[in-house]
């Protein structure tokens, strides 16, 4: 029964809400004007003293030179499913992610003060006028700039600690006052001021050299510094205010059917500074591609270099051996006895000639790939690629493939350790890509040299078979023919390293963009921040309603009653009627007339009580009767509040408990139409509990501003009462 009753007391009726709420609206109408115009002026600061700052929009196509890469680059990626360990299914799901690792790319902090550092924008200009601060860009009067070797100093000792140079620049018709701040992490140290009759200056801190000179603009932009101005200027490490712009822009594909390019927003209070930074943004983007695409070329050319040098003393060594056995058979031309057999011969020969060039070249490239110290660099995989045969039958196991894919992935885990640490998850998956790939690449290079020197042993039998035919050719002639065969093999090594080199610095001459933007960088204006309009109107808003809410939170927490309302959401009794602290007479009338409309015919006694003392519980039994005596019933007042009287033979609650009080009680229900019985308060006696037995019905007062929630609440405990019902007392 309990949580029954609880769910009545505590439903709510939307009606009484409204009305609470337009009560406390017309009570308190003075405060809503004076809201709304303290929010419109607030506002109206807010819009002054904050930056204004708009959209610059710039969009990029990111070109892909994988389309026109390599063969072996195209032939590895067909081979990327047959790769072990889910290796080809990887690499798969990361060319989805090619736009999202560009962008990272792009929004790098590296990248980002690399462009900071360029256009010099980690020194701020801001010209105060009015307590406004606008931001200057180009258009300074003056250029303050710190040397170089403290700008990387600044950076240097991020994050531990931040360091920061805030002068203040003051023109007047003296010269120049300069006040200067060294910040470090948040203790700022002033210096004395200085005071300059021309510029150019310099002033010596421990934070570097400051250097101040003037600058000389065009004649309408000098004009508005022409006369005394106040400038702000703050110098901060470059990563600072890269980290400042990286916090203001965004690259996203314009939409999800666009993925080879970028829109680039930035929110920027100069513009002519973001369609700086956006094009300079591009630029080193560009710079970091053609570093990236040149490493695996620069790799190539080092090695081949290297090769060349060692040929190079080879041939030296085969050109003595050569003269010395002239001098050794004192001869200039080798004389040729059996020309029958080496005309047979000779095609093996040739053949043996190509075969040993391809097993040297391939000797050289498996010293590389098998030096673990070349794991992650970048495999030479152009040296593989041929046009001859036998160079067609060693790459028949895909070797050259798998030196493509580990390219890829070398190239892929450069790209993502120049935003992020060797510990990443996705540089970690990259290194183990390329740890389960290197023993693949040991084996199809041992395939290769089994395949080429199977070749050699077939070419040496039959090389043999004819030479044995020269059976009375002199020693001389084998000797001359290994040391010339021997020469040509390093000679065709040579010639084809020579072009290798060739081919690379073509390559690495190849600058092409890999990012270009299609279109002039634009102002988007839909983006300017703050919208005065919006501003004004939320102003607008909160000033009308916020008296309201904080009307109708006190309203809510505050202890005492004052509503009806707060009665009906407390207690699940009944409420009778408001008596209000003007019209007395009338609210006492309408008490009477809506008491006996409630009223049946058997219920004459009715006990009148409240909580406590003083909350016009005398008041209300007095008048009561009074105006039930007016309209021609016999009512009578009865004083049951004997605390206060003068009787001192028996206790108050002896007298109530007394058969003799009862009898009394009996007679005056019998001689009148009603008995009013005054009790004294619930909460100091229990009198009114003894005189609620002959009562039919309960009065509980309770006074407005008086009365607190707690004793509204506390009817509810009181079972014994006769069908209370709550009479709100003292109503302004």
């Amino acid at each position: 029964m309990a949580e029954k009753k609880k769910g009545k007391i505590e439903k709510v009726d939307l009606s009484m809400e409204v009305v609470m709420l337009w009560q406390l609206f017309m009570n308190n109408l003075k405060w809503f004007p004076i809201s709304i115009v303290a929010c419109l002026i607030v506002a109206a600061f807010y819009i002054w003293f904050t930056p204004s700052t708009r959209g610059v929009v710039g969009k990029m196509e990111i070109i892909d030179r994988s389309k026109n890469g390599s063969s072996g680059m195209s032939a590895g990626m067909a081979l990327l499913n047959s790769l072990p360990l889910n290796l080809g299914s990887s690499l798969g799901r990361s060319g989805s992610l090619a736009v999202d690792a560009e962008k990272e790319i792009l929004l790098s902090n590296t990248l980002v003060s690399n462009v900071v550092k360029d256009i010099g924008i980690y020194t701020e200009y801001r010209l105060s006028r009015w307590g406004r601060k606008s931001l200057l860009y180009q258009n300074t009067p003056i250029t303050v700039s710190l040397d170089s070797a403290h700008v990387e100093w600044f950076d240097a000792e991020l994050p531990l600690t931040s360091h920061q140079i805030q002068l203040t620049v003051t023109k007047n018709s003296n010269g120049y006052k300069v006040k200067t701040k060294l910040v470090e992490n948040k203790d700022k140290t002033s210096l004395p001021t200085k005071t300059f009759t021309k510029l150019p200056a310099t002033i010596e801190t421990e934070f570097g050299t400051i250097t101040i000179i003037e600058n000389i603009l065009p004649p309408k932009q000098a004009n508005a510094f022409k006369n005394d101005y106040k400038l702000l200027v703050t110098v901060s490490p470059p990563i600072s205010a890269a980290d400042g712009f990286i916090s203001r822009i965004t690259a996203d594909p314009p939409s999800k059917t666009v993925t080879n390019m970028l829109k680039i927003t930035l929110q920027e209070e100069n513009v002519m500074r973001g369609i700086d930074f956006i094009k300079g943004l591009v630029k080193a983007y560009n710079q970091r591609a053609n570093d990236d695409k040149n490493a695996e070329a620069i790799k190539t050319d080092d090695f081949v270099n290297a090769r060349l040098a060692k040929i190079d003393v080879e041939l030296g060594s085969s050109d003595d051996a050569w003269e010395n056995s002239k001098k050794q058979y004192q001869i200039t031309t080798p004389e040729v006895d059996a020309q029958e057999a080496l005309t047979k011969k000779s095609q093996y020969e040739i053949q043996l000639v190509e075969i040993g060039t391809k097993i040297q070249l391939h000797d050289f490239l498996n010293d590389f790939i098998n030096d673990p110290k070349n794991l992650f660099d970048f495999i030479p995989v152009s040296l593989m690629d041929g046009s001859s045969e036998s160079q067609a039958s060693s790459n028949s196991t895909g070797t050259s493939s798998f030196i493509a894919q580990h390219n890829q992935l070398v190239k892929q885990r450069n790209d993502i350790l120049k935003s992020v640490s060797d510990k990443s998850p996705q540089v970690q998956r990259l290194t183990e890509s390329i740890q389960e790939l290197h023993p693949t690449i040991q084996l199809a290079m041992q395939r290769d040299r089994e395949q080429l020197v199977m070749q050699k042993n077939t070419l040496d039998r039959e090389y043999a078979r004819y030479s044995g035919r020269i059976g009375s050719a002199p020693q001389m002639e084998r000797v001359f023919t290994e040391i010339g065969r021997e020469r040509e093999i390093k000679q065709a090594v040579y010639l084809l390293l020579l072009q290798k080199r060739e081919e690379i610095a073509m390559e690495l001459a190849n600058t092409t963009d890999k990012g270009r933007l299609i279109d002039t960088v634009k102002i988007d204006s839909s983006t300017t921040k703050p919208q005065k309009k919006m501003v004004l109107l939320i102003a607008l808003f909160i000033g009308g309603i916020l008296p309201l809410t904080i009307l109708f939170l006190l309203q809510m927490i505050k202890p005492k009653i004052d509503t009806r309302r707060e009665i009906e959401m407390l207690t699940m009794h009944p409420f009778l009627c408001e008596v209000s602290s003007v019209d007395i007479d009338e609210s006492i009338r309408n008490l009477r007339t809506k008491l006996l409309l409630k009223l049946t015919d058997v219920q004459k006694t009715i006990l009148v009580s409240s909580q406590k003392d003083a909350e016009g519980k005398t008041f209300i039994a007095q008048h009561l009767t009074d105006s039930l005596n007016s309209i021609g019933k016999k009512a009578v007042y009865v004083n049951a509040d004997l605390r206060n009287s003068i009787i001192k033979e028996s206790h108050p609650a002896d007298i109530l408990a007394s058969e003799e009080f009862a009898l009394q009680l009996a007679k005056a229900k019998a001689d009148n139409d009603y008995v009013i019985l005054d009790s004294p308060a619930l909460s100091k006696y229990v009198d009114a509990l003894q005189l609620a037995k002959f009562a039919d019905v309960t009065l509980y007062v309770v006074k407005a501003g008086a009365t607190t929630k707690s004793d509204v609440e506390l009817l509810n405990n009181y079972e014994s009462l006769p069908q209370p019902m709550v009479i709100l007392n003292v109503v302004k």
